[in-house]
């Protein structure tokens, strides 16, 4: 109890990183938590404002713009709390080490800030390469390069 007093900030620093990243992984393993809409209800949606605003039009009334009503995502609350805990804990690390907290809980919660955010930046570098690599298929196979 004594140690966690003495290095309080880096301490913090390693809780909160290691539960952003338990967090991230969990996450990650267990997929996306809101599913998007379907097309059908999109496109369904956007005929029926068309469908009053065309109405309201030849009524002579002022088409009225709704707003859409934006639904809660899980998935970005996740995220952004993630990567929020993340910097908390790499900001603490920071703190710890300018107070010349013990080394050990300094690396580690660099070692826990560090690894979630690195994580991250992985997740999206594979989504753009899988990105590119896609579009990259479709042109080959739209300009006849395969066959």
């Amino acid at each position: 109890m004594n140690t966690l007093v003495k290095n309080a900030w880096s301490s913090a620093g390693m809780i909160l990183g290691a539960i952003a990243l338990i967090i991230s992984l969990i996450h990650f393993s267990t997929g996306p938590y809101s599913a998007p809409p379907s097309l059908e209800s999109v496109v369904a949606r956007h005929v029926g404002e068309i469908k009053k605003g065309v109405i309201d039009g030849l009524i002579g009334k002022t088409p009225s713009s709704s707003e859409p009503t934006r639904k809660i995502n899980i998935d970005q609350i996740l995220t952004t709390v993630v990567l929020s805990l993340a910097t908390a804990a790499l900001l603490m690390a920071f703190v710890g080490g300018m107070r010349k907290e013990n080394n050990r809980s300094v690396r580690g919660a660099l070692i826990f800030s560090c690894g979630t955010l690195a994580f991250h930046a992985i997740l999206l570098g594979m989504a753009f390469a899988s990105a590119i690599i896609l579009l990259l298929i479709v042109l080959s196979l739209i300009s006849g390069f395969f066959g």
